[in-house]
C-alpha cells in the first residue's frame, strides 16, 4: 500500500482530527481491505493511525525516511490484516482474499525464478560436452563445429556465436573464424578460441573413420554373458581408429542391451545394433538362441537355437539336423579366440559360404555355413583333435531360414 501523499507541515498534536467515515472518504487501501472481508472499523483504525503517524514523520524525518517506515510498518500488519479478513468476512470474501494471495504468491515466485535464471556476464569458456580430459576427438569425414560452451560466471549457458576460432599449432587442421573444423588426415591440433578478453586452448584430434567394418550378425545365447560388438572403425591411413566417439543402440531392447561395447541377450529373437561414428554408419544383426539339447524334433517357431559344445581331445558327438529347409549352422565358441572343432555335414544337404546374394561377414570368433537340406538322414559331426587345447567350449548354434 502507498502512504499517504502528506505534504511536509509543521508538527501537530496527535489525533488532531476524527476519522470516521462522514469526515474522509475511504482510500483505495481502505476499500480493498473492505472488500477482502477485513472488519471496517479495525482498518479505518489501523490506516488512520498509520496516516498520522507518517505525517508526523514526514516533517521531522524527511519524505523518504517516512516511507520506508511507512512500508515496514504496513508488512508488518499485514497479517493483522489476513486474519481478520478470515474472521470477518463471508464466504465471497474469503473467495478473494485467497485470490489475492495467490497472485502474490506468483508474483513473488516469478520474481525469484527470474533472479535465479538471470544470464550474467560471460565468464569462461568449456570445450566438449563431457570429460574433454583427451581433447575434442572428431571422427568425421564431413567438417563439423567445435563443441564449444559459453558459461557465465553462475554456470549459464549462454549464446556461443561471437566465440572466435583461429589455428594455434600442431597438425594443420582446416578451421574456420566461427570453429568450423575439417580433419582431412590424422593428428592433433592446438586451436585458440575466445569471446573478448574470454579465451581458452582447444586440443583437437582428428580421428577421421573412412569406414566401419562391421559382422554381417552376432551370434548370442540366452543366458550367456555378453560379447564383444564386432565392429571396427578404419581411418583415412587404413589403420583402425581406437579413439571413438559415437553411439550404438539397440532397436529392440527386449532382446538384447549393450554393456558399453558389448552386447548381451535378453529373450530369444532378433533385433539389430546401429552403430554411428563421426558421419559414418553401419547395422548388425543380433541373432539369440534359445539352448537345447538336440536340434530334432523341432517346432515350427523354434528358428534359432544352440547345443552346447564340450569336448576333451579326441572326443566326437554327433547331431541329427532338420531334413528339409534351409538353414545357417553356426559354431560360438565361449572362450574369445579359440579356434572351433572340425564341423562335418552328412546326408542329403549342401552347405556354402554364403546364400550367393550377398557377402556375409562373420564376428571373428564365430565360423558359419549356408546349407540346404534335400532329405532325410542329415546330420551334424564335431570332432576334437589330438592336439590344440584341452577342451573345446562353445555352443553350435542353427539359425533356421525363413523363405519368402
Amino acid at each position: 500500500m502507498e502512504p499517504p501523499r502528506t505534504p511536509p507541515a509543521a508538527p501537530t498534536p496527535a489525533r488532531a482530527t476524527t476519522r470516521t467515515a462522514a469526515s474522509r472518504p475511504a482510500s483505495p487501501a481502505e476499500n480493498l481491505l473492505r472488500a477482502l472481508g477485513a472488519d471496517p472499523s479495525f482498518v479505518e483504525a489501523v490506516l488512520g493511525d498509520l496516516a498520522e503517524e507518517y505525517a508526523l514523520r514526514a516533517a521531522r524525518d524527511g519524505g523518504a525516511a517516512a516511507r520506508w517506515w511507512y512500508a515496514c510498518e504496513t508488512l508488518r500488519s499485514a497479517p493483522h490484516f489476513v486474519l481478520s479478513a478470515i474472521r470477518q468476512g463471508d464466504p465471497r470474501a474469503r473467495v478473494r482474499l485467497a485470490a489475492c494471495g495467490a497472485v502474490v504468491a506468483l508474483a513473488l515466485t516469478l520474481a525469484v525464478t527470474a533472479v535465479l535464471i538471470r544470464d550474467g556476464a560471460p565468464a569462461r569458456l568449456v570445450a566438449g560436452v563431457g570429460d574433454a580430459a583427451d581433447g575434442i576427438v572428431i571422427n568425421n569425414l564431413l567438417p563439423v563445429q567445435l563443441p564449444v560452451r559459453v558459461l557465465d560466471a553462475a554456470g549459464h549457458a549462454l549464446a556461443t556465436d561471437s566465440v572466435r576460432y583461429r589455428w594455434e599449432s600442431g597438425a594443420r587442421v582446416s578451421v574456420s573464424a566461427s570453429g568450423v573444423v575439417t580433419c582431412t588426415e590424422r593428428g592433433d591440433a592446438m586451436v585458440r578460441a575466445s569471446l573478448g578478453p574470454i579465451a581458452t586452448d582447444v586440443e583437437v584430434r582428428c580421428r577421421p573413420v573412412r569406414q566401419i567394418d562391421a559382422s554381417t550378425w552376432i551370434s548370442l545365447v540366452a543366458g550367456e554373458p555378453a560379447r564383444h560388438l564386432p565392429f571396427e572403425a578404419i581411418g583415412l591411413d587404413g589403420r583402425p581408429v581406437m579413439q571413438l566417439r559415437g553411439e550404438a543402440r539397440v532397436l529392440d531392447s527386449a532382446v538384447a542391451a549393450l554393456d558399453g561395447a558389448s552386447i548381451r541377450p535378453r529373450a530369444v529373437g532378433e533385433t539389430a545394433v546401429v552403430v554411428k561414428i563421426g558421419d559414418r554408419g553401419a547395422r548388425i544383426r543380433v541373432l539369440v538362441h534359445e539352448p537345447v539339447n538336440t536340434f530334432a524334433g523341432l517346432r515350427p517357431d523354434q528358428r534359432l537355437v544352440a547345443v552346447p559344445v564340450r569336448l576333451a581331445r579326441g572326443d566326437t558327438v554327433h547331431w541329427a539336423l532338420p531334413n528339409d529347409g534351409v538353414f545357417w549352422l553356426k559354431y560360438v565358441t565361449r572362450r574369445p579366440g579359440e579356434p572351433p572343432p572340425t564341423i562335418t555335414l552328412d546326408g542329403p544337404v549342401g552347405c556354402f559360404r554364403g546364400d550367393g546374394g550377398r557377402v556375409y561377414r562373420l564376428p571373428i570368433d564365430e565360423y558359419g555355413t549356408y546349407c540346404v537340406a534335400h532329405g532325410a538322414g542329415v546330420s551334424v559331426t564335431v570332432a576334437h583333435g589330438r592336439v590344440g587345447a584341452p577342451v573345446v567350449d562353445g555352443w553350435l548354434a542353427l539359425e533356421r531360414v525363413e523363405q519368402r
